[in-house]
């Protein structure tokens, strides 16, 4: 079914959603431009005072332009092009924000160059330089990154200002295509897989602040472009999917931020310094510090979901009806990952046991651990094993399922690329069939024995063998050392929870691979593995 690409409303959303992104690299320009940029754990000690400050002309420019701008918002019914007027009054404030800053960081450097101390100060560090925090390289050029940043905000502001004034800026229709053909659920977890290798490989250059807002704004222009395309913006804009870009948001971020700490911290460790959190050792009292917190934080989320209940219409529907199943019928998002699992397993491996094992681990946790390093501190050097044990289970096998189950899961639970048009009567052929067929018919060109026990020796010998020849391998190869220090029972309860995590990616291979569908398969008793 064909529907418009770009409409009026939809330009209009894309041009206030690049005012946004250009807003935020004008402050970025204007950070880099103008503030202290003493990272984390650095010391202060002997620096000469900065003497970069936000232009006092510039702060009142910002604000007489964003005043006539939220006027001529409230006046919007009396004031012809009133939108049109206050997206140019924001955007002239961007590029005040953006040229000034790119201006200014330029003028510091040869004012820096030129007369940076006397004597014996020459040259010696200020406040006016960056200083990086240990493990992130070395300081940056503050006026070359400002002027990146302002550039990035002047071609956001550009591209709003295209759609505001009627430039229909779409993503190309081959870059569609070739996102649609190469996405599918193997490709889609595969490829989770091996960002997650490298965002533990590459934690070092990922924690860079640089780095980050750089692909901060890469997903910004991409997420922008995707909205250009009709099928991408139905299924993102649903009232449903809304809150899930809002947790994408959130969890990349707080992941980042806990990445970047303990990347410093090991680098501070390694050079014998103390972390960062023994560098605020003083304690934060219950009250009033804590709760003032929470209230401030309560009121605020009370507004935030007042704002959101007003804008965004609740995602009801018509009354159920026994006559009439929704097409998908999808769980609420926190269990579209459950519903997710559904494909590979039964539902009381998927529904019960699977979450059950979960629920355990996490109880169990504090009991199997043995390392007492990183209590009260980010690090990933002391506590490599828990760090990859603990992201890979939450980024990839829980949150990325969600994002599938939530985003590609269409009409009959099939795969959709993220441009591809819901089809009701997309049909994908699958054979899928269980390890008894592939060992008694195809390997051994006979029927399958009617006892049920014989009929599935096969699949019973290999998940008897995972649950008992692959602990002794860890134990030989792994676990020796933990095992003396922490005691048989706990090592076993480790390498069955461990085995249980990794039965979801094994049989996700299974079954894009050889089209397995079930290991043991014994429907008479409802018992299917």
């Amino acid at each position: 079914m064909h529907h418009p690409d770009l409409t009026p409303a939809v330009m209009t959303g894309l041009g206030w959603y690049y005012l946004l992104a250009a807003t935020l690299n004008a402050s970025a320009a204007a950070y880099v431009a103008y503030m202290e940029m003493v990272s984390e754990g650095a010391s202060r000690a002997g620096l000469r005072p900065k003497t970069r400050s936000l232009p006092g002309w510039m702060v009142t420019s910002v604000l007489v332009l964003y005043g006539a701008a939220t006027l001529a918002l409230l006046l919007r019914e009396f004031i012809p092009q009133a939108l049109t007027i206050t997206f140019g009054l924001c955007g002239l404030a961007n590029l005040i924000v953006a040229i000034g800053a790119g201006a200014d960081a330029a003028h510091h450097a040869e004012v820096h160059s030129a007369g940076h101390g006397v004597g014996s100060d020459f040259h010696k560090p200020t406040l006016d330089d960056h200083i990086p925090a240990v493990g992130l390289g070395k300081p940056i050029n503050r006026t070359l990154w400002a002027l990146i940043w302002a550039i990035t905000a002047v071609v956001f502001q550009a591209i709003g200002a295209a759609y505001i004034l009627g430039g229909q800026v779409v993503l190309p229709q081959f870059m569609r295509d070739a996102a649609d053909t190469v996405s599918g659920p193997t490709t889609f977890f595969v490829g989770a897989t091996l960002l997650f290798y490298g965002l533990y490989r590459y934690r070092r250059f990922l924690a860079n602040g640089l780095v980050a807002w750089t692909l901060t704004n890469l997903a910004l222009l991409a997420f922008g472009m995707s909205m250009t395309d009709w099928d991408f913006r139905d299924i993102v804009t649903k009232p449903d999917n809304v809150p899930i870009i809002g947790l994408i948001v959130l969890v990349g971020f707080f992941t980042w931020i806990g990445l970047r700490r303990a990347v410093i911290n090991d680098s501070r460790m390694a050079q014998g310094l103390p972390n960062l959190e023994e560098l605020q050792p003083e304690k934060t009292l219950t009250w009033p510090d804590l709760v003032y917190t929470e209230l401030i934080a309560m009121i605020g989320q009370t507004i935030f979901l007042t704002i959101w209940a007003i804008v965004l219409q609740a995602p009801l529907e018509q009354p159920a009806s026994s006559t009439v199943a929704p097409n998908p019928s999808k769980a609420p998002w926190y269990f579209l990952g459950l519903q997710e699992m559904l494909v590979y397993f039964d539902p009381w491996m998927a529904g019960v046991v699977l979450p059950s094992m979960i629920v355990v681990g996490l109880m169990a946790m504090p009991y199997i651990d043995n390392n007492k390093q990183g209590n009260g501190y980010y690090t990933i050097e002391q506590r490599k094993f828990a760090w990859l044990t603990f992201q890979y289970g939450y980024l990839v096998l829980w949150v990325i399922l969600i994002l599938l189950g939530t985003f590609l899961r269409g009409p009959n639970w099939n795969f959709f690329g993220p441009y591809e048009y819901w089809d009701l009567h997309k049909v994908i052929p699958l054979n899928n069939i269980n390890l008894s067929d592939i060992v008694w018919v195809q390997f051994l060109g006979t029927s399958r024995p009617t006892n049920v026990l014989i009929r599935e020796a096969p699949g019973i010998v290999a998940v008897l063998a995972y649950f008992t020849v692959v602990p002794a391998i860890l134990y030989r190869l792994f676990f020796r050392k933990y095992t003396e220090q922490a005691g048989i029972v706990r090592f076993l309860t480790l390498a069955v929870l461990l085995l249980f995590m990794a039965s979801l990616p094994i049989k996700m291979v299974l079954r894009w691979t050889i089209n397995l569908k079930y290991l043991v398969a014994i429907p008479e008793y409802f018992f299917n593995i």
